[in-house]
């Protein structure tokens, strides 16, 4: 402070200007610190939320499948329609025999809805909070991938070409891009798919609702930061670019990669869907059966004035490259 106090007297006017403009360029740099430890700590409250459990929720990707009942679950369904059935018997014999019986279930249905209505609160909130933390790590892995990926798939270019392409400056640049989407897309897609899952919706139908309300709600996200990646300019008439590939590819992957965790646990009962080598087996098939559709989507993303014909876009060399590469980063 003594310091300050006789530069201040030393240098004058000018010399006191630079010493006020240092010191508000510090204060700046304290008020982003503080604003990315209270991002963290609110992070960490929404994971420590009592009555929340990260194993209550199903998986990210399951809200895309469409599953068959097995015979346990077929059993429960038969077993909760029976209770159903004497649920009903009951309530119509107690309405004609005692209308206070009548008032006093009344009253529990009343105070079981609230409870009800906070479980799926609680159980949405701990899903936002669990994405938080995932979009951070996956954040720094698609900084890195993401560039390179974007380049082999759209320009179709060798990998080496591609790596070669992209400098550690575009990758810590594309670093601020992936943090701020990853915030805003991960939570939201646990939050939709723990939401779908507490409603009582056909289970046929659920995987493609889902699917299509959150693409179609992420795809401006998803354009935005390929164009980024891609060092593009970003408008407001191409954040909507290769809607309908990108809706089927995403459903078509939650699919597949549910049906092939079934069969892969079916042919080795004593791994878990949480398994290291069940995800890596499901994600490269998800990503296999997908494939055609996002190279659609490639195909519909290319800069203007330098498309490649149909011909040269899909040559089976390109598509084996883009898709093992793809597979490989997710």
């Amino acid at each position: 402070h003594f310091g300050s106090s006789r530069l201040l007297k030393r240098t004058g006017p000018h010399g006191s200007s630079a010493l006020e403009t240092l010191i508000m360029a510090k204060n700046r740099g304290v008020s982003r610190s503080r604003l990315f430890l209270v991002v963290a700590l609110a992070v960490l409250a929404l994971q420590l939320l009592p009555g929340a459990e990260v194993s209550d929720l199903t998986d990210g990707d399951s809200a895309f499948a469409v599953l068959p009942l097995s015979k346990e679950e077929s059993h429960v369904s038969g077993t909760q329609s029976a209770e159903l059935g004497h649920q009903k018997l009951f309530v119509s014999g107690a309405m004609r025999g005692s209308s206070r019986e009548g008032a006093a279930g009344s009253r529990t249905a009343r105070q079981a809805a609230p409870a009800a209505a906070a479980s799926i609160s609680a159980k949405v909130l701990n899903a936002m909070g669990a994405g938080a933390v995932a979009s951070v790590i996956q954040a720094v892995l698609s900084a890195v991938g993401e560039p390179i990926v974007n380049r082999v798939l759209v320009k179709r270019m060798k990998l080496m070409d591609a790596i070669n392409d992209v400098k550690p400056s575009m990758m810590l640049e594309y670093l601020k891009t992936t943090l701020a989407t990853n915030f805003l897309k991960f939570p939201f897609f646990e939050a939709i798919n723990a939401l779908c899952a507490a409603l009582p919706i056909n289970p046929s139908v659920r995987g493609i609702v889902t699917g299509f309300v959150f693409t179609t709600a992420t795809l401006p996200v998803t354009n935005f930061r390929y164009r980024k990646s891609m060092q593009l300019e970003v408008k407001w008439g191409n954040i909507y670019e290769a809607y309908w590939p990108t809706v089927i590819r995403d459903i078509v992957y939650g699919i597949c990669r549910n049906y092939c965790t079934i069969w892969t646990l079916a042919a080795a009962p004593g791994w878990k869907a949480t398994s290291p080598q069940v995800l890596f087996i499901v994600v490269i098939l998800g990503c296999l059966g997908s494939a055609p559709f996002n190279e659609w989507r490639g195909f519909l993303l290319q800069a203007k004035g330098q498309e490649l014909s149909f011909k040269d876009f899909f040559k089976p060399s390109n598509f084996v490259r883009s898709t093992g590469l793809g597979a490989f980063k997710q």
